[in-house]
């Protein structure tokens, strides 16, 4: 089983390739802007190639960007203390500078990664497991739409329903986002909301993918306080906040 500093440790070697940095920009005292390059292993999702995108991470930040854009960030950004980068006022300041290139900010998620596991995990309801192949029966199914993706870029590997009697009360999903890191999401139907499932599921999950010798992680919105107790309560903790742009639309 994994430790948390082995844990951390293959994150932060996935997000080297991700922001084209090094693993010891990770370590060392202040922030790094790095060139915008596509690297083999990278994880590639929509926002693949942004005009700019930025992780705060252990109190420093990795600033992968355009080089238009370099020497505004390396005069008014690099200096910033991390921990308050993604205040509004800075924010503001950011994409008020994208929009002169013709994009602005995307979005801004908040990354979890499993504490290593001190008990089993035991289901709270009936469960089932869907291997890959048998996801594709939900591909339809717009209850479990944060559940599963069906991306070629990230191909839904796993998955675990609870059940009550034949109804599925709640599916999470496991996403293959890169060889060492899989993302975890998690759909609860509303009427059996608040009673302990998406945190069981998602903590089923977590421990099974430990055990096949992968890192799960989990994601969700900076507002989504559900979905952020959530990860706490099955067993992640906060590590990595991400900004990233988009083009401005005509």
């Amino acid at each position: 089983m994994y430790t948390k500093t082995e844990i951390l440790s293959i994150a932060k070697r996935q997000l080297a390739l991700d922001y084209n940095c090094q693993l010891s920009d990770f370590e060392k005292e202040g922030n790094t802007i790095t060139e915008n390059k596509l690297l083999e292993g990278r994880r590639i999702y929509e926002s693949d190639g942004c005009f700019l995108k930025i992780i705060s991470i252990g109190g420093r930040a990795i600033i992968c960007a355009d080089e238009k854009i370099r020497l505004w960030l390396e005069e008014k950004i690099l200096k910033r203390d991390a921990n308050w980068l993604f205040d509004y006022d800075k924010l503001r300041a950011i994409d008020n500078k994208l929009r002169e290139f013709g994009h602005e900010i995307d979005q801004m998620p908040h990354f979890y990664l499993p504490n290593p596991v001190t008990c089993d995990i035991k289901p709270i309801a009936p469960i089932k497991w869907f291997e890959k192949q048998e996801i594709l029966q939900f591909g339809d199914d717009s209850r479990f739409d944060e559940a599963f993706v069906f991306s070629e870029n990230y191909p839904d590997v796993l998955g675990v329903a609870a059940f009550d009697g034949d109804i599925i009360m709640g599916m999470a999903g496991a996403s293959e986002d890169s060889k060492t890191l899989y993302q975890i999401g998690i759909n609860v139907l509303p009427k059996y909301r608040g009673k302990g499932i998406g945190i069981n599921l998602v903590a089923l999950l977590k421990q099974e993918l430990l055990k096949r010798g992968k890192v799960p992680f989990y994601g969700t919105a900076v507002s989504h306080i559900i979905s952020k107790n959530i990860a706490i309560s099955a067993g992640f903790f906060p590590a990595w906040a991400e900004v990233y742009s988009k083009k401005l639309e005509d």
